[in-house]
C-alpha cells in the first residue's frame, strides 16, 4: 500500500505530503519528528483510510477512520498504557487538542500501528480499538 504523511500543524515541513511504501523510511521519519512539540498528523492510505497520529517524545495516540469522514472513528488503547489520568496537549494548526489518557500509547505502539497499517492497510490487533 501506499501512504502520504500529511503534517497538520507544520505545513512547512519538508517531509509534508511525502509517500510512503516502505515500513522502514516510514519508521525513519515518524523518529525523526518525534522530537518537536506533540503535534497531529495523518497518514493517509490509497486504500481510502488514514490514521490521526499525534506524536510527541515517547508518547502519541492513533485514530483510524475513512478519508471521506464517515463513521466510525476508532481510538486506539493500548494494554499497557503509559499514562494513567490526565491529557496531553497535540497542537494541529496551532490549536492544543487535549487527547485523554486512555487513548495515549507509547511511541513504539504508534510505530507498530503505523507500519501494520502501511503493510496491510488494515488496523492493527496489537491494540484494542474503541469508537468514539
Amino acid at each position: 500500500m501506499i501512504v502520504q504523511y500529511r503534517n497538520n500543524q507544520d505545513k512547512s515541513d519538508p517531509q509534508n505530503g511525502a509517500i510512503f511504501a516502505a515500513s522502514t523510511t516510514l519508521s525513519g521519519l515518524l523518529d525523526n519528528v518525534r522530537r518537536r512539540r506533540p503535534f497531529i498528523a495523518e497518514l493517509r492510505g490509497d486504500n481510502g483510510f488514514e490514521l490521526v497520529i499525534g506524536i510527541g517524545g515517547d508518547i502519541g495516540f492513533v485514530e483510524h477512520r475513512r478519508i471521506d469522514g464517515d463513521l466510525p472513528y476508532l481510538m486506539a488503547r493500548s494494554a499497557h498504557p503509559p499514562m494513567k489520568t490526565g491529557d496531553v496537549e497535540f497542537l494541529t494548526a496551532n490549536t492544543p487538542t487535549p487527547i485523554v489518557a486512555r487513548y495515549i500509547l507509547s511511541f513504539e505502539e504508534l510505530k507498530e500501528i503505523a507500519s501494520h497499517f502501511l503493510a496491510t492497510g488494515e488496523r492493527s490487533d496489537s491494540v484494542a480499538w474503541e469508537e468514539i
